[in-house]
């Protein structure tokens, strides 16, 4: 707000500007100084009364001369204080409309990337969307079948990419990347859209994947991965003995039947080299938020997989050097909070360890190497 323009030009009060004084005429010489002086006065009183309605009238001038000046920056200063008032609040209505789009925008922004557009573009560019499986039809009561309408796949690309962005998934697959450096061949069972065949294959590390998905296959075909379209199961007992020395199967085993799970533990066992190392990660049910909420997102799962039972499996299947790591930790911000101390404590960190324990977790089994034969 700019200050008064009456007060920089001292226009306020109602004193008078010009006066007539004669009591100001006085000389300062010596000696004929005080003759000076009293001339001066005498004439100054004999010409006060004229000189004094000149002073008079040209005061009265001034003052109407102010006065209308006054109003006139007291005109322009309201006028800019409107002024400044309109442009405050339309500062402050774009702002509010600024706020108010930036909301909307957001709000938008999320609903687009829900609604997955490019992953869906590219299926179609691919054009390579199998046909609906058909459910086994059921018997009509005449003996005949009755016909069913065909359930469509789940979208499985939209899916991952929602629940398991890529960049999380290839964020924590780094941890599997010293394991795997100086392997001659590793095969990665169930590779989904290939961020940990990436990583490998920036490495330097000769790695190929096995997908059953059509998508993920041709997304790996465009990105120049190694990739086998096969069931994985089928895949690893189809290949020769010691083909491999890596074998990676990560959030797969939870997707098959017990009988599968044992049957992919063996035939890794067989397939690979000695000295070769096996790492299976899936989710940990030993968190209830995992394998009792998280778990169950994917209508794929079958059952979770006690960390207890892989590793008795690996086990059985001649595996040795076994070790479990426990992956994926919660947050400390979505835990309960833990008092500060007492008795209190230590239960709500169980509950936290019970409810909000590691998502999951990895098996790492090593097959032994090759005993050397002696001589007697």
């Amino acid at each position: 707000m700019l200050p008064p323009l009456s007060r920089a030009f001292d226009l306020d009060g109602d004193a008078s500007r010009i006066r007539f004084r004669p009591e100001l005429g006085f000389s300062s010489k010596p000696v004929i100084g005080p003759v000076i002086t009293l001339v001066k006065k005498v004439l100054l009183r004999l010409l006060f009364f004229v000189l004094d309605d000149l002073a008079q009238q040209s005061d009265a001038a001034v003052q109407r001369l102010q006065s209308a000046l006054s109003a006139e920056i007291a005109a322009r200063e309201a006028e800019v204080a409107a002024r400044e008032a309109a442009m405050a609040a339309e500062i402050a209505a774009r702002e509010g409309l600024q706020a108010t789009l930036g909301a909307d925008v957001g709000a938008l922004s999320q609903r687009i990337a829900g609604l997955a557009i490019p992953e869906r573009l590219a299926r179609l560019e691919r054009e390579r969307r199998p046909a609906p499986r058909q459910a086994a039809a059921p018997q009509a009561t005449d003996g005949a079948a009755a016909p069913t309408p065909s359930v469509p796949e789940l979208d499985y690309l939209v899916f991952e990419e929602r629940f398991r962005p890529q960049e999380s998934v290839r964020e924590r697959q780094q941890i599997y990347l010293e394991l795997l450096r100086d392997r001659r061949r590793v095969v990665d069972l169930g590779c989904g859209r290939g961020e940990l065949l990436d990583a490998l294959r920036a490495g330097g590390v000769s790695a190929y994947g096995v997908e059953i998905e059509p998508d993920f296959v041709a997304l790996l075909e465009e990105a120049g991965i190694e990739v086998v379209e096969q069931d994985a199961v089928e895949h690893l007992a189809g290949l020769e003995a010691g083909a491999v020395d890596g074998i990676v199967v990560s959030h797969v085993v939870e997707h098959l039947p017990a009988a599968a799970l044992v049957h992919l533990i063996g035939v890794a066992g067989d397939k690979l080299t000695d000295g070769g190392v096996l790492i299976v990660e899936t989710p940990n049910p030993e968190s209830l938020l995992a394998g009792s909420v998280n778990f169950h997102r994917d209508p794929t799962h079958v059952r979770p997989v006690h960390p207890d039972t892989l590793a008795f499996l690996c086990e059985s299947a001649g595996f040795n050097e076994i070790e479990i790591r426990r992956l994926s930790p919660v947050p400390p911000r979505h835990m309960l909070p833990v008092p500060a101390e007492g008795d209190l404590s230590r239960i709500v960190m169980q509950l936290n360890d019970l409810l909000y324990g590691y998502q999951d977790y990895a098996v790492i089994a090593r097959k032994p190497p090759a005993q050397r034969e002696t001589t007697a």
